[in-house]
């Protein structure tokens, strides 16, 4: 037996307790060296995932069912002087990158021309950026902004095969003003629960919430400020942590993750439209939250779903996703 082995070995004969300690202070350790509050522009992937999120914001507000005139200008100028120092940073290394924001900021000041703003500060400031990062106009090829879709084309492309699922599920920030059935929530939520789980614990909860005790759930979340009352329906999905023994302690987010996925597409198979939203906050806030609307401590919330009837027609905020070649490594003898 390795020294190693031999020091794991008695490690795991202290008590549970003092075990889940030390799983707190490694991971608070690796929160210190890797979350991206910390020396965010001296790290390539921190400054990429941030300008990602900075960049799904102006994304976001052209996808609102109606748009305050000239919104967002600020961000925009912000985004744009945090995608010059990138450039100036990181450009040997992934230049590619930045093809997309660029992309995303020009859809954005045709968005704004169109209504009648006037963008010239904002062009000048994106030309510059274009003529540093050397990207022509053609290449700014790749779909960004925001896209109309029908409801008819949705739902009909989710009921085929499972390609056409995935590719027809979108963010929708505005519903119809409907309610929808028990019933048809019933049918996705028997459909979800097909998800696996580790050793077929099935520790997942639903608590499920409508019009206006939704809209203040979601005015709590707050990551839909502008749209939270276009939003008819609210599924929290939660994960008892009871059902987890002690070297599984972030086995209740997987489990629970998955069964969000799960939940989301079987929403979108049964006809209604979704909007996942992150519950991924400090402690005290999620606490605050399970205990005004009624969702039991020992349940680690997950994910609020957003979902409802789509409207006709809609605008959908692209979001282009990333080349395998970002988020896939092969590991292989050869």
């Amino acid at each position: 037996m390795s020294s190693k082995e031999f020091i794991e070995k008695v490690f795991l004969r202290l008590p549970t307790s003092v075990i889940l300690l030390v799983e707190v202070l490694r991971y608070w350790q690796r929160l210190c060296r890797y979350n991206a509050s910390f020396h965010t522009d001296d790290d390539m992937r921190k400054m990429q995932y941030t300008l990602l999120r900075e960049n799904h914001v102006i994304e976001k507000g052209m996808s609102m069912k109606t748009t305050r005139k000239g919104f967002g200008q600020m961000k925009v100028r912000n985004l744009i002087e945090r995608l010059s120092k990138y450039a100036d940073h990181y450009t040997e290394e992934d230049r590619e990158f930045l093809r997309y924001p660029l992309c995303t900021i020009a859809s954005y000041i045709a968005f704004q021309k169109n209504d009648g703003v006037d963008m010239q500060d904002i062009e000048e400031a994106f030309e510059a950026l274009r003529a540093k990062t050397r990207f022509g106009l053609s290449e700014l090829n790749i779909s960004s902004g925001i896209a109309s879709h029908r409801r008819e084309e949705l739902t009909q492309a989710a009921l085929g095969d499972f390609r056409s699922l995935l590719n027809s599920r979108h963010s929708i920030r505005y519903f119809r003003d409907e309610l929808p059935s028990t019933d048809t929530i019933e049918k996705a939520l028997s459909l979800a629960s097909r998800t696996p789980s580790a050793c077929n614990r099935q520790a997942w909860h639903t608590h499920v919430y409508f019009g206006a005790e939704a809209h203040r759930l979601l005015k709590k979340q707050g990551g839909c400020n502008g749209f939270a009352e276009d939003i008819p329906c609210c599924i929290v999905v939660t994960s008892d942590m009871k059902g987890f023994l002690s070297y599984e302690p972030f086995q209740c987010y997987v489990d629970g993750g998955l069964y969000a996925q799960n939940l989301i597409n079987a929403l979108n198979y049964v006809g209604l439209g979704t909007i996942p939203l992150s519950c991924g906050f400090l402690t005290y806030r999620l606490l605050r939250i399970q205990k005004q609307f009624g969702i039991p401590e020992n349940e680690a919330m997950v994910v609020m779903i957003g979902t409802g009837h789509m409207c006709d027609e809609m605008k959908i905020a692209e979001s282009t996703r990333k080349p395998l070649s970002y988020t896939n490594t092969f590991h292989t003898n050869q």
